[in-house]
């Protein structure tokens, strides 16, 4: 478990990266789902970083709130607040994305995008000077 957190953090930034090139290649659905992941990763490595186990949920808000239990928890709240139809969308964009019959659209892409960026600026606090990719 000692190397998890570093694993998923990674991972993270693999998938955030992916998400970037997807949208670039106008290729919505995948970068919408690639961002999901993307957050969901970067919440659990900060989950085991801490020495947590994390639930085994997809949900990026209910991540979010088992979070804030630990950490910085009016923050988290706070953000939470502020971006609940955007987090919601997030959450969606894997299902969405992978199995339904409409699609994500550009600015769906767009949002997911930007929103897992903000979670990982967030969650990046946390780790202080052992972020993943420094």
């Amino acid at each position: 478990m000692h190397e998890l957190h570093l694993r998923y953090c990674r991972r993270a930034l693999e998938y955030l990266k992916g998400a970037e090139k997807a949208l670039n290649e106008n290729l919505y659905n995948v970068s919408g789902v690639l961002s999901q992941i993307s957050a969901e990763l970067a919440i659990k490595a900060t989950i085991a970083f801490l020495g947590y186990s994390f639930p085994e949920t997809h949900e990026i808000r209910r991540l979010l709130g088992f979070l804030s239990t630990i950490v910085m928890k009016e923050e988290i709240e706070e953000f939470v607040r502020q971006r609940r139809g955007e987090l919601i969308l997030l959450e969606d964009a894997r299902v969405r994305g992978q199995y339904m019959s409409y699609d994500l659209t550009k600015e769906d892409a767009e949002i997911c995008l930007n929103t897992a960026k903000e979670i990982i600026n967030l969650i990046r606090k946390v780790w202080g000077d052992k972020w993943c990719s420094d």
